[in-house]
């Protein structure tokens, strides 16, 4: 039997089984510490049923339950939220905690000077956000929409470089955007982008491997990171990102955070705990056991 009511609910399109988002790991971590966990289909969700999306789960028992998986949109979460709770019971995160950890000009105003400065619009208008970027001075600027960068495509669609004109600033906006499709979210969000210490390495992307870190903040508590990359470095006081825990409301959230060239560190930015990836270093175990022990069950 479950050592408590918390069950995990790991999210995943159909025919993505065999894809290497380390949600396998986790359940086996899960299974090791006696919690319960289910698949969830999410096309369904997708598809504007999350009825159907829930319906082979078990009888509803008072449980709550922890979304794990792929990213679903805000009103697809909300929608799935609202599911669980007609039928007695709820997720860990509601909608409204899940909104503040997922756009960026929710929680960019929460993290003040411990963020690079930032300006963001609404709708995908290129002129207006040319206009918005320059009250952060010139470039060099990262763009991305509300909740996610093309930083897959760093020089084409991410990172507007030192010199750049409205041409290039369009070009850039622009693949972003088809890069994003249907997913792209609400706005461009432009940040001034920030010289950070770099290690040993090179990302799939060509650019030097970064100091950062995931944090895992789990009811306003810093309960384990990793580096965000796979390479050794060591997070020096951690317990200096203990004010995230208080900044941010949502009980389940990621927070990246990165070691400045110049010395001192800066929030990259913030997620909902549900669809941040953890870490290659980090083990689920770790978390899952604090997630117990926060509840009195270990």
């Amino acid at each position: 039997m479950p050592n408590s009511e918390l069950c995990v609910l790991f999210g995943r399109p159909a025919g993505s089984e065999s894809t290497d988002d380390r949600f396998e790991i986790e359940t086996l971590a899960a299974e090791e510490l006696d919690i319960e966990s289910y698949a969830l289909p999410l096309d369904p969700i997708v598809m504007g049923d999350a009825e159907r999306a829930i319906r082979r789960l078990p009888r509803a028992a008072n449980r709550v339950w922890l979304y794990r998986g792929w990213m679903i949109r805000e009103e697809e979460y909300a929608a799935l939220y609202e599911a669980i709770s007609d039928r007695g019971e709820e997720l860990v995160v509601d909608p409204e905690s899940f909104a503040e950890a997922t756009f960026a000009p929710n929680y960019l105003p929460l993290l003040g000077k411990y963020s690079a400065p930032a300006r963001w619009t609404e709708g995908d208008g290129i002129d207006e956000a040319w206009e918005v970027a320059q009250l952060l001075g010139p470039p060099p600027w990262i763009v991305k929409d509300y909740v996610k960068s093309a930083k897959e495509e760093w020089h084409r669609a991410c990172f507007v470089p030192a010199g750049a004109d409205f041409e290039d600033f369009r070009a850039i906006c622009e693949r972003l955007v088809e890069l994003r499709g249907d997913t792209f979210e609400t706005g461009f969000v432009i940040k001034k982008h920030l010289d950070l210490a770099t290690l040993p390495g090179w990302t799939p992307e060509q650019r030097r491997v970064t100091d950062e870190h995931r944090l895992i903040f789990w009811e306003g508590e810093l309960v384990a990171h990793a580096p965000y990359y796979d390479v050794e470095s060591a997070l020096e006081s951690p317990e200096q990102f203990a004010f995230l825990g208080r900044a941010i409301g949502s009980p389940f959230f990621t927070a990246d955070v990165a070691r400045l060239a110049n010395g001192g560190w800066t929030v990259i930015e913030v997620n909902d705990g549900g669809s941040s990836t953890f870490p290659e270093q980090l083990d689920p175990r770790d978390f899952y056991r604090a997630v117990l022990e926060s509840r009195g069950e270990l």
